[in-house]
This record gives C-alpha cells, sequence and structure tokens, in this order.
C-alpha cells in the first residue's frame, strides 16, 4: 500500500478537481452522481494527502518540477469545490476550511512566480500556470454556497487580470518551443481559464454585463473548439499524470455554458434549441473525459499496488 501512495502523482488532484465539478454539473440530473463524484474524488484526495504526509522530502524533490508546483494548485480548488459538498452538514467547519484553500491559493501564486517567473524561461511555461494564476477564480464560483460574493468578485477581477498578460506568454511558448510528449495533454487546460472566468463572473459579480459574459462566452467556446481539434492525438498517448488535464477543463466549459443560459433564461431572453443541444454535447464529453482519466490513474494506482505486494513477497522469501 506504501508503495503505491508513493507513486500517487500530484497531478491527480486535478482530477478530483475535475471529479468534484463534475458532480455539481449532473447535480440538476441526480443528487446520486454528485454523492458519486465527491466520494471518489474524496477517496483520490485522501490518498494524495497520505503521499504528502508519508513522503513530504519526496513531496520537496517534486516541487521543484515547475510543472509539478503550478498544477498543485488544484489541490486548494478541490478543497475549496470539496467544501460546497460538505457545507449543509458542518457549516462553519467546511467555511474555514474554504478560506485556508483560498488564502493558500494565494501564497502559492507569490511563492510560485518568486521561485520559476522571476528566474524567467520560456521552457518552463506551461498551460499549468493558468491553474495557478486564474484558478484562484475557483473562489468566486464557490463564493455563493459561502455567502462571499464580494471577496468571490475581486477573486474573479485578480484572476481575469493575470489571464490576460498570461494567455500571450503561455501562446508564445507554444510557437516558440517544441512541448515534450509528457506534456502534451495539458493543452486542454486551455480551454478552462475563459469559462472558469465566466463561470466565476456569474456566481459572484454584483454588476453583470449581457456584453462582457457573451464576449467571454464566444471566446471560451471558440478555445473549446481549438481544444477539441486537438483530442483525438492526445487521447492516444502512453499515461501520463497530466492526463488529469483531460478532465476539470471540459468540465468547467459545460458548467459555464449551464451558468450562463440560466442567466439568459433570469433575463427573460429566450435561448435557442441549438445552444440547449451544444449543452448536452458539452456534458456528454465532460462525462466522458473525466471517466477516461480516472479510469487511466486507476489503473496506474493499481499497478503500483500490484508492484508493491510482489516487492514485499520477495523481500518476505528472501528473509525466509
Amino acid at each position: 500500500m506504501k508503495y503505491m501512495i508513493k507513486h500517487v502523482p500530484i497531478p491527480i488532484a486535478g482530477l478530483v478537481l475535475g471529479l468534484t465539478a463534475l458532480g455539481n454539473l449532473l447535480q440538476e440530473y441526480s443528487d446520486m452522481m454528485r454523492t458519486f463524484c465527491g466520494l471518489v474524488a474524496g477517496g483520490l484526495g485522501i490518498l494524495l494527502l497520505l503521499k504528502f504526509v508519508i513522503y513530504p522530502f519526496h513531496i520537496k524533490e517534486e516541487y521543484e518540477n515547475p510543472i509539478i508546483a503550478s498544477v498543485s494548485a488544484t489541490i486548494f480548488m478541490s478543497v475549496m469545490q470539496l467544501m460546497t459538498y460538505i457545507f449543509p452538514y458542518v457549516g462553519k467547519i467546511a467555511y474555514v476550511i474554504w478560506l485556508a484553500a483560498v488564502c493558500s491559493h494565494l501564497i502559492l501564486m507569490v511563492w510560485y512566480t518568486k521561485k520559476f517567473l522571476l528566474r524567467f524561461s520560456l521552457e518552463e511555461i506551461f498551460p499549468t500556470c493558468f491553474i495557478t494564476y486564474v484558478g484562484i477564480i475557483v473562489g468566486s464560483v464557490t463564493s455563493a454556497t459561502f455567502q462571499q460574493e464580494r471577496l468571490g468578485e475581486m477573486l474573479f477581477w485578480l484572476g481575469f487580470t493575470f489571464y490576460i498578460f498570461i494567455f500571450g506568454l503561455i501562446t508564445y511558448r507554444y510557437m516558440k518551443v517544441e512541448v515534450p510528449e509528457s506534456a502534451k495533454p495539458l493543452f486542454c487546460i486551455y480551454t478552462a481559464p475563459m469559462s472558469l472566468s465566466l463561470a466565476g463572473y456569474l456566481t459572484a459579480s454584483s454588476h453583470i454585463s449581457f456584453a462582457f459574459t457573451l464576449a467571454l462566452e464566444i471566446m471560451a467556446q471558440l478555445l473549446y473548439i481549438v481544444v477539441l481539434t486537438q483530442l483525438p492525438k492526445l487521447v492516444k498517448l502512453s499515461f501520463y499524470p497530466s492526463f488529469a488535464a483531460f478532465s476539470f477543463p471540459f468540465v468547467i466549459t459545460a458548467f459555464a455554458l449551464k451558468k450562463w443560459v440560466g442567466y439568459l433564461s433570469s433575463m427573460g431572453i429566450e435561448v435557442s434549441p441549438v445552444i440547449y443541444l451544444v449543452l448536452a454535447i458539452e456534458t456528454i464529453i465532460a462525462v466522458v473525459m473525466v471517466s477516461f482519466a480516472l479510469i487511466h490513474f486507476l489503473s496506474h494506482l493499481y499497478r503500483h499496488m500490484r508492484l508493491g505486494i510482489s516487492a514485499e513477497r520477495t523481500q518476505f522469501a528472501a528473509e525466509k
């Protein structure tokens, strides 16, 4: 078991985030599905927590990798999402943990900037930077649960401002520097920040601009289409921890569209049946992609559990 825990990849936090977000997306259709997603996400999160407790020095080494360091923001994003699951049962405790996750994410942003961005190297820039700097908007998306929309609105503008600046930088990196195969699935993250921004804005903003939401949704769908064009060749790659990028980006795209449709309806604007069809298709894709990533991560963990059992048996036989 310890051998398997040692090989739990930190990016699995991205899958935890995708599962919790998927549960919120599907809640309208089935509370049971939301509960299932939350339980699976919680189980994977516990495995990652055990790795931090049992192998702290190994974790420290992994944080020298800019991809691991930046993607670890999904840990705090996942905690923010999970707290919305348990808030009805534990109330203030969930709020305190949510607030701690928000603060921890902000601290990570400062630490990552000092450790990696200030020693700037184009080779160390990946779409995971979106997670570090724009991911804080998950605080906006979840803020309504804790009646902290004002804080959520501030977090939205902070994350969206960073997004404006780093979008060009990350795109320039893709144009100039070859991406290693292990990092290629990270391209899927491109579809997440604009949709996350829209979801956060619709949740926490005190004065919503229809024109602004329309611009965000159009850009979100365009980026989604770009990612879809690359998806067929990305899913054919051998498994890497970066497969976590196949989860949350697709969920948040569908979730943002769903919130936008709800906003239009509340404004008395008639929504075209085509948009409802697109939403249904994006929801199905989100379910498929999260399932795809989950199966691969579970296979990875099972393989290392078997290797650990085999190693223990071999050692036991040698000692006899």
